[in-house]
C-alpha cells in the first residue's frame, strides 16, 4: 500500500441546470403519492446528491470515454485498467481509492433563494410525464420529483497523492471526468432532459501533513499549479 504524502482538496459548487431526479433505493409510492421521490437528507429533509451516484457517474464516464475496450463486457470490473482502479478503488486487486467523495447539500445561498417559493413539495417540483406502451398505444402517467433548476449544491473531492509518476494522469482524468460530465447528465432519465449540470467556483487546497510530505510535494509543485490553473478556467468554458 502506498504512503500518503499529502492531500489535494477540491471545493465548489454544484449547479444544476436542468430538473434532477436521483432517487432512493426502494422507492415505494402510497396510493395518490407521487412514483418517484429524491434522495433527501435524513437530517434537514432537503434534497442531496449522495457521493456514491457522483463517484459511480464519474468513474463510469470515464471507463467508457478513455479505457473502455469494446472487447471486453463493461461489467468485467476486474479487467479495468490501474488507472480507475486506483482513482476508485477495487476489490480484486484489492487497491485503495486515491479519491473520496462526499454527500452533497443544498447550498445556504439556495435555501435563501427558495425560502419564499411554494414548491410542490419542500425544495422539489412535481414533473408529470406519460410513457407510452408502443404494443397498445395507452399512456402510462407518472409523477416524477426533482430538484429544480437553478438549485446549488456543495461539492467537494479530496484526492491522496501516493505516487508523482502517476499524479499527472490522475489530474488530468479528474479534469476529464469534471469536463465529460458537464456534457452528460447526473442521476436518472437523462436522457429525457433531466440531470444537466455545471461545476461553479472551484478551487483547489494542497494539504501537507510532515515534513516529508512538503519535501515531496516540492517535487510535483509544477503540476499541481497546472491542475489548479485548469480548474480555475472551468467557469469561463464555453457551454
Amino acid at each position: 500500500m502506498n504512503m500518503i504524502k499529502g492531500k489535494i482538496i477540491i471545493n465548489g459548487k454544484i449547479e444544476v441546470l436542468t430538473g434532477l431526479h436521483i432517487g432512493t433505493s426502494g422507492d415505494f409510492s402510497a396510493i395518490g403519492a407521487v412514483d418517484n421521490i429524491v434522495i433527501r437528507d435524513v437530517v434537514t429533509n432537503k434534497p442531496m446528491i449522495p457521493g456514491s451516484s457522483l463517484k459511480g457517474k464519474m468513474r463510469y464516464l470515464l471507463a467508457r470515454t478513455k479505457y473502455s475496450d469494446n472487447s471486453l463486457e463493461m461489467k468485467d470490473i476486474k479487467k479495468e485498467d490501474t488507472c480507475i482502479k486506483r482513482l476508485f478503488g477495487s476489490s480484486e486487486p484489492i487497491v485503495t481509492s486515491r479519491l473520496q467523495f462526499q454527500d452533497m447539500l443544498l447550498t445556504e445561498e439556495t435555501k435563501e433563494k427558495f425560502k419564499n417559493i411554494e414548491f410542490d413539495l419542500p425544495h422539489t417540483e412535481i414533473k408529470y410525464e406519460n410513457t407510452i406502451n408502443r404494443g397498445t398505444g395507452i399512456a402510462n402517467p407518472r409523477q416524477q420529483e426533482r430538484v429544480p433548476a437553478g438549485s446549488e449544491f456543495e461539492f467537494k473531492l479530496v484526492y491522496n497523492i501516493e505516487n508523482k509518476e502517476e499524479f499527472k494522469e490522475d489530474y488530468e482524468n479528474i479534469l476529464l471526468m469534471l469536463d465529460i460530465l458537464e456534457d452528460d447528465y447526473l442521476g436518472g432519465h437523462g436522457t429525457r432532459g433531466y440531470g444537466r449540470i455545471r461545476f461553479k467556483n472551484l478551487n483547489l487546497n494542497i494539504k501537507e501533513y510532515t515534513d516529508e510530505n512538503r519535501k515531496y510535494l516540492e517535487t510535483i509543485k509544477k503540476d499541481v499549479e497546472k491542475f489548479k490553473e485548469e480548474l480555475g478556467k472551468f467557469e469561463s468554458k464555453v457551454r
